[in-house]
């Protein structure tokens, strides 16, 4: 079954770099292999929101609205010119929420807002971040993912204080001289682009300042449409709201003929770095008619399948759980008892909390041959990736791995006193492991590193201790998958982890931000 993603955005017939910059994010996504057809469709532009469907020959298709927040457009305009495409009864179709909804928002300005303090030498309680949203007095919705996105900032403590201001609503965004009132002011304009991000904003800004004489350092970012990070958000969003599927398993015609059973292979993927797998999992990769894999394999190992393999996608994150573990046997085993030959990719390794042993236990169960391919876990790589040795004479000559995954997995008193302990999945529990930690006796003032997506190019640290590393994860905005490591060791290679970070965030691309200066 042939998929297609459309990027529907509001466009420009005269501002044209707003119309590129989204099919360059059409483009992007198109070079991940992930859709068979990944097409941009605008109010102002070409193609249309009424003739984008007619373009393509997919009989699935995920629409994405490129907007910050909900509105006219998300639910009236768009969705009335969908249902006017010849082929909109043809198609199984599923709209999205508007991209700047999602949950994922928060954290994606929060790396975004850190990244740019370091760059300045800017101490977090001396900024006043505001995040400007278009907003029209014309929908009511058009205001609520500016507000929601700034609490979230809040909550977070990236800065000093955190105010608001739109373009086309209350408080206008003059007003933002008097109710930042920080030294510093570090403007993100939450807009997919145009000229509002690029020259309206700094304009305003700048004619304001001069005007009340204001002498403050002002920053204005880029939009967030021009983030790296928009991508990502797009593929989650493609992955929540799939298009109805079809029966998964349709009756055989011919019933007398029964095929010989497949293979099944459990594969680790290693724990992000797409060249950290096996060469014997990648072998069975490239070989397998079908790939059922997780929600954190990497795009660039899911393009090493062959090109008819059917790729099934069964990840959990957070709050999302799409097949529960029984339908993911059953996907399996009836792939396998097709005759076909089936990879289960999985992140790390499948034995190191990845429910590989159901999986073996179900594919026995059925009579369906099944092997197990070893990965490396990200409990011993991420720790390495920061230059954290779990183990160091005279420091420590033990570890300890669990998972943080719920909260009912808090660490018994053996974990507590570990040399090292080693916390995969414990990101959005961090503060209540490390209080129980702590409870069971364990010195507040313990190093901690908190690693973010180890051993891929957004690889980040955050360094503290036991006492202090939840804090301090919600400051540099950490998102899964994070692993911890809490004990001794985690003071080690603090000089080179943090280089080999700066150095991965100084090959990052990126748009630079617009530096008002102040007038001194």
């Amino acid at each position: 079954m042939s998929r297609a993603l459309v990027l529907a955005a509001h466009g420009s017939r005269r501002e044209k770099a707003v119309n590129t910059l989204v099919r360059q994010i059409a483009e992007s996504i198109r070079a991940l292999r992930l859709f068979d057809e990944v097409a941009a469709a605008f109010h102002q532009g070409e193609p249309g929101f009424d003739e984008v469907l007619d373009e393509l020959k997919a009989e699935e298709v995920t629409v994405v609205p490129l907007f910050t927040s909900a509105g006219h457009f998300t639910q009236v305009v768009l969705p009335e010119a969908l249902a006017r495409n010849r082929r909109y009864g043809e198609v199984r179709l599923r709209q999205t929420p508007a991209v700047g909804t999602h949950t994922g928002m928060g954290a994606l300005v929060a790396r975004r807002v850190a990244d740019l303090m370091r760059d300045h030498g800017l101490d977090r309680e001396s900024v006043s971040l505001a995040v400007v949203g278009h907003g029209t007095r014309r929908h009511p919705a058009s205001r609520d993912s500016t507000l929601y996105l700034a609490n979230a900032l809040r909550r977070r403590r990236v800065a000093g204080e955190v105010v608001t201001a739109f373009i086309d609503d209350d408080p206008p965004l003059e007003t933002l001289l008097t109710t930042a009132t920080l030294p510093h002011l570090l403007v993100v304009p939450f807009l997919i682009g145009g000229v509002h991000a690029a020259a309206d904003i700094p304009r305003t800004l700048d004619l304001a300042r001069v005007a009340t004489g204001d002498r403050r350092l002002c920053i204005v970012d880029q939009p967030i449409g021009a983030s790296t990070g928009i991508i990502e958000l797009i593929i989650d969003l493609t992955r929540r709201h799939t298009p109805p599927p079809p029966p998964r398993f349709r009756p055989r015609l011919v019933t007398n003929i029964k095929p010989e059973p497949g293979t099944v292979s459990l594969v680790g993927a290693g724990p992000g770095d797409p060249k950290l797998i096996t060469l014997r999992g990648l072998e069975l990769l490239r070989e397998a008619s079908v790939v059922v894999h997780d929600r954190l394999i990497g795009w660039e190992l899911l393009a090493e399948a062959r090109p008819d393999a059917v790729l099934i996608d069964v990840g959990k994150g957070p709050g999302h759980a799409p097949f529960s573990q029984q339908e993911i046997n059953q996907i399996l085993v009836g792939h396998a008892q097709l005759g076909q030959s089936v990879v289960r990719l999985k992140g790390g390794d499948s034995f190191v909390f990845g429910r590989g042993s159901e999986e073996i236990e179900a594919c026995e169960q059925a009579g369906v041959p099944v092997r197990v391919i070893p990965g490396v876990s990200s409990a011993l790589a991420a720790p390495a990736a920061a230059g954290i040795p779990l183990t160091a004479r005279g420091i420590a000559r033990s570890f300890t791995v669990m998972t943080g995954h719920t909260a009912e997995d808090a660490p018994e008193s053996s974990a507590a006193f570990s040399d090292t302990l080693v916390i995969l999945m414990g990101r959005a529990n961090l503060l209540q492991l490390t209080t129980e930690l702590i409870a069971e006796g364990r010195d507040p003032a313990t190093p901690a590193a908190c690693i973010q997506s180890a051993t891929t190019a957004d690889q980040r640290i955050t360094r503290a201790t036991l006492g202090t590393i939840a804090d301090a994860a919600d400051r540099d905005g950490l998102v899964s998958p994070v692993v911890t490591v809490i004990g001794a060791v985690a003071g080690i290679g603090s000089e080179k982890a943090e280089s080999s970070t700066l150095l991965m965030e100084v090959l990052r691309t990126r748009a630079a931000p617009q530096v008002l200066a102040s007038h001194q």
